[in-house]
C-alpha cells in the first residue's frame, strides 16, 4: 500500500537514542523506516549530544548549532533531545518563546526550532521528547520529566507537534517486563544502559511511522 512517506527525504537530529548508541544507525527506526519507504535518510544523531551549549563537556557541539550543517533539503525533520541536557546539568531557563539563551534548554530549543524552520520552511517537523529512562535528579534537582515538559511547552509556542515519549510511547525502561527486551545493554550481554535494543527499534517503527504519516 502506498504511503505519503514513499520516496521522501527524512532528516533526523538527536542524541544516542537517534544515532543508535552501540548498535549504530543501521539498527535504528530511522534506518528501518527509510528502507521500508525508499526514503533518503540523513541521521544526525550523535552519542552524548545535548540541545544546549554547556561547559561540562565543551567538545560537544550542541544541536542548536549542529543543525546548520545538515543537508539542505528535507520533506520530514525529526528532532529528539533532552537526555544529555539533564545529564550535563543544563538549566532549563525561562520557558518563553522570547528566551534566546542557548546555555539554557528552553533558549536552545527556541534557537533550534527557529533555525530549522528557517532552513526547511516547507518540511513537516516533529519534535520528540526523551523517554522514561533514569529516575534520578541531576545536580540542579531536575529529572527527565522536567526537560520533557519544557520541550512540550516550547514546542507549543511555535505550533510544532511534539510527541511525548515519556508518557505515551508504550514501553518504559522502568518496567522490568519491558527492560528485559528493550534495553540495548542487556541484549548485548552487558549491563543495562537504557538505550534501545534492535528488537525495540523494530517495535518502535510502526509507532513513529504512523506519527510521520499523520503530520
Amino acid at each position: 500500500m502506498a504511503s505519503i512517506l514513499d520516496g521522501k527525504t527524512l532528516v533526523a537530529l538527536g542524541d544516542s537514542l537517534i544515532y543508535g548508541n552501540q548498535l549504530g544507525n543501521d539498527k535504528t527506526w530511522i534506518h528501518l523506516l527509510a528502507q521500508k519507504h525508499h526514503m533518503k535518510a540523513y541521521n544526525y544523531g550523535e552519542n552524548g549530544n545535548p540541545v544546549a551549549s554547556q561547559t561540562t563537556e565543551p567538545e560537544r557541539i550542541p544541536m542548536c548549532v549542529r543543525y546548520r550543517d545538515m543537508v539542505g533539503e528535507a520533506d520530514y525533520v525529526v528532532i529528539l533531545g533532552g537526555a544529555n541536557d539533564k545529564r550535563l546539568d543544563v538549566p532549563i531557563g525561562e520557558i518563553s518563546v522570547s528566551n534566546p539563551d542557548i546555555t539554557t534548554f528552553a533558549g536552545a530549543l527556541n534557537t533550534l526550532i527557529g533555525g530549522v524552520t528557517a532552513k526547511y520552511p516547507r518540511a513537516r517537523l516533529l519534535l520528540m521528547t526523551n523517554y522514561n529512562r533514569w529516575p534520578n535528579s541531576n545536580r540542579l534537582g531536575l529529572s527527565d520529566i522536567d526537560y520533557v515538559d519544557a520541550m512540550l511547552k516550547i514546542a507549543s509556542f511555535w505550533s510544532i507537534p511534539c510527541f511525548d515519549n515519556y508518557r505515551n510511547i508504550g514501553i518504559s525502561f522502568q518496567n522490568p517486563a519491558h527492560l528485559s527486551w528493550i534495553d540495548e545493554g542487556i541484549s548485548l550481554g552487558l549491563p543495562k544502559n537504557h538505550h534501545f535494543s534492535e528488537e525495540a527499534y523494530v517495535w518502535l517503527l510502526p509507532r513513529y511511522e504512523s506519527l510521520l504519516e499523520g503530520l
